[in-house]
C-alpha cells in the first residue's frame, strides 16, 4: 500500500474517507460543490470524488475537444420520474413509455473553476479525485463527436437513466482521445488518483465491429470482453507515466487484473466484489449498496422520489467496512455515492445526504471505536446545526 504515503495520516481509522457526488446526470453549481466541501471538512471527511462525465452529461471543459462542452454538455429533455423501461432490461433507455419534461438541462465546469476547487478543498483537507467514465457512459461524448463510435451515427445527448449501448472505441482513435483528455485532467487536478470508471460496459457494439473483432484478434486476446482489461491497461501505464494511480469500479477486474496497479471501488456487493479484489492483491475502496445515499432513507414510502429503499441511519453507523475482505491490509478506506439521476438540487442533495453523511464519517474516522449509536444520536443536533450554519440542510430527525 505504498501509493497511500501520498495521502498524509491525519488520526482517522480509514485513510480515504470519501464522497462521490454526480455532477453528470444534473449539473452541480460549483458554489454548491464547495459547500459540500466544507460539510466534509467539518465531518472529517478527505476526499471528493466528482463524477464529471456520463451519458446525461460532459461538465469538464475540454480545450482539445471543445465539442465536448458545446454539445455533449446539455440535454434537451429529462425523463420525468422513473424510466418508462424501469426494471425491463430489454428495453432502450430512451422508449415510447418514457416522459420527458421537455426543458434544457445543462452546464459544465471551466478548468480555471476546477483548479480553484482542487486549491480550496486543499486548503481544508480534502483531496479531489476526478473521475471521466471509460470506456461506457459514452453517449454525450458520442452525441459531440460520433466518430469515437466504431460506427459513427448522429445522436444526441442521452434523456433517460439506465445503461447506454453506446460505448468508446477503444483502438488508436479511442485511446488519442483518452490521453488527450486524460492530460488535460492531470492538469488541473493534482491528487496522485485519477478514477476511469470502467463500469457498466455493455459489448454489444464491440461484438458486432469488424474493427473491434480484429483488434481482438491482432491482440491475441480470448474475446471482445477481453479488450476492457486491456484498455484498463493501457490507460493505467499512461496515467502512471503522469504519477498518477488508476482507480475504477469493481467492473474492471472482471477479466483479470489490469496492468498498472490499479485500486478497485467496490460496489456491487453482491457480487462480493471487495472480496475478489483483496485475494487478487488490488487494493479496495468500500462503495457498497449501503452507502448509496441517493437512495431513500430506510423504505421509499413517502419519500421524495428516488431509486428505491436504502439504508437506514443506524445501518449506516452500524457498517463494517472490512467485511467480505480476505486480507484487511488491501482496505484503503470507504466512500459514500450520491447519484444525482433523482436528485437536481443542491436542496435535494443535502436532504439525501444527512444525516446518513454523518454516520458514514464517524465509521470512517473512529472504526470500531466509535461511540455508541445512541451517544451519536444525542449528539446529531449539535452537528446538523454546525452544517446549518455553512448553508447545509437535512432530512429532519426522527
Amino acid at each position: 500500500m505504498s501509493e497511500l504515503e501520498t495521502m498524509p495520516t491525519d488520526g482517522g481509522a480509514l485513510r480515504w474517507r470519501g464522497v462521490m457526488l454526480d455532477v453528470a446526470r444534473h449539473f452541480l453549481p460549483i458554489d454548491e460543490v464547495r459547500r459540500m466541501v466544507d460539510a466534509m471538512a467539518l465531518l472529517r471527511l478527505n476526499v471528493l470524488h466528482l463524477h464529471l462525465t456520463d451519458d446525461q452529461g460532459w461538465r469538464f471543459e475540454s480545450r482539445a475537444w471543445p465539442r465536448l462542452t458545446e454539445v455533449g454538455a446539455w440535454r434537451e429533455s429529462t425523463v420525468v420520474g422513473r424510466p418508462g423501461n424501469y426494471g425491463r432490461e430489454e428495453l432502450h433507455p430512451e422508449n415510447e413509455f418514457n416522459v420527458y419534461d421537455g426543458v434544457r438541462h445543462g452546464g459544465f465546469y471551466t478548468q480555471a473553476e476546477l483548479r480553484d476547487l482542487v486549491a480550496y478543498a486543499r486548503s481544508q483537507g480534502v483531496m479531489v479525485v476526478p473521475e471521466i467514465d471509460l470506456p461506457g457512459h459514452m453517449r454525450a461524448a458520442r452525441a459531440a463527436y460520433p466518430e469515437l463510435g466504431y460506427e459513427p451515427a448522429a445522436m444526441g445527448v442521452a434523456r433517460s437513466w439506465g445503461i447506454y449501448p453506446e460505448v468508446l472505441r477503444v483502438d488508436e482513435t479511442g485511446l488519442v482521445f483518452c490521453t488527450d483528455i486524460l492530460s488535460e485532467i492531470v492538469e488541473v487536478f493534482d491528487a496522485p488518483y485519477v478514477h476511469i470508471g470502467g463500469d457498466e460496459v455493455p459489448k454489444v457494439e464491440w461484438e458486432a465491429s469488424t474493427i473491434a473483432r480484429a483488434q481482438v484478434a491482432e491482440l491475441g486476446l480470448g474475446s471482445v470482453a477481453d479488450l476492457q482489461t486491456w484498455f484498463t491497461g493501457r490507460i493505467a501505464e499512461f496515467l502512471s507515466s503522469r504519477g498518477r494511480r488508476l482507480v475504477g469500479w469493481d467492473e474492471i477486474i472482471d477479466e483479470g487484473v489490469p496492468v498498472g496497479d490499479p485500486v478497485v471501488m467496490a460496489w456491487r456487493d453482491w457480487t462480493d466484489a471487495a472480496g475478489r479484489a483483496s485475494r487478487a492483491g488490488v487494493d479496495v475502496v468500500q462503495a457498497p449498496s449501503l452507502l448509496y445515499l441517493d437512495h431513500a432513507h430506510g423504505s421509499d414510502e413517502g419519500e421524495p422520489v428516488s431509486i428505491g429503499s436504502g439504508a437506514t441511519l443506524e445501518q449506516v453507523y452500524a457498517y463494517d467496512p472490512y467485511a467480505g475482505l480476505s486480507d484487511p491490509s488491501h482496505l484503503l478506506g470507504l466512500q459514500a455515492q450520491l447519484w444525482s439521476e433523482y436528485i437536481p438540487t443542491a436542496d435535494h442533495l443535502w436532504y439525501m445526504a444527512f444525516p446518513r453523511l454523518i454516520a458514514m464519517a464517524d465509521v470512517g474516522w473512529f472504526g470500531a471505536e466509535r461511540p455508541p449509536y445512541e451517544e451519536f444520536v444525542a449528539g446529531l443536533p449539535t452537528r446538523l446545526a454546525e452544517l446549518a450554519d455553512r448553508g447545509v440542510g437535512h432530512r429532519p430527525l426522527g
